[in-house]
């Protein structure tokens, strides 16, 4: 009997470790693919620029082409509806949200919530942007676009991990076109 006890214990802790370790990867390889999105997207926000402004020697971002492309993207890439809730067979389970902010020549931040218009304030380059979601900090020294990505917590079957932390990625592309 003891051998049969000792057994079913054994069986039942490996099954906790598989299923954990499979889950934690699946998080891992999603969280990656975040990164890839918030990378791909900050590259896209910062394609949209005025050509007038940028004959001058300025570089001025179109803001509402490039939330508009951003938006479109998003939706593709990460498996979610225009409202940003994901479809059927999408890995994440809330609604996602999103950040951009737009650090350009007109020595004016513009940051985007959801797609919609935040708040803006007067910078110059050399300071630093720390993001409002994460401790992401970079100086802005160019023409830059910042995107992060609250795509809330991973899926995990084993309940006695609730509540787990959002995954939240962030990445930056800065304009170096002089």
């Amino acid at each position: 009997m003891k051998i049969f006890i000792i057994t079913v214990a054994v069986v039942i802790l490996y099954s906790f470790t598989v299923v954990f370790t499979q889950d934690y990867r699946q998080a891992q390889r999603n969280s990656y693919r975040l990164k890839y999105v918030c990378e791909e997207l900050s590259a896209t926000g910062a394609s949209f620029f005025d050509r007038e402004e940028y004959s001058e020697g300025y570089t001025i971002f179109n803001t509402g082409e490039g939330i508009n492309a951003i938006k479109n993207q998003l939706t593709s890439l990460l498996s979610v509806d225009s409202g940003m809730t994901p479809v059927a067979n999408s890995y994440w389970s809330k609604n996602i949200e999103y950040k951009v902010y737009f650090y350009d020549d007109s020595g004016t931040l513009k940051v985007y919530t959801n797609g919609n218009p935040g708040r803006e304030e007067a910078f110059t380059y050399g300071d630093f942007h720390k993001d409002d979601w994460t401790l992401y900090s970079i100086v802005i020294s160019d023409p830059t676009v910042v995107v992060t990505i609250n795509a809330g917590p991973g899926r995990f079957r084993l309940k006695f991990l609730d509540p787990l932390p959002d995954i939240i990625r962030s990445s930056s592309h800065e304009w170096e076109g002089r």
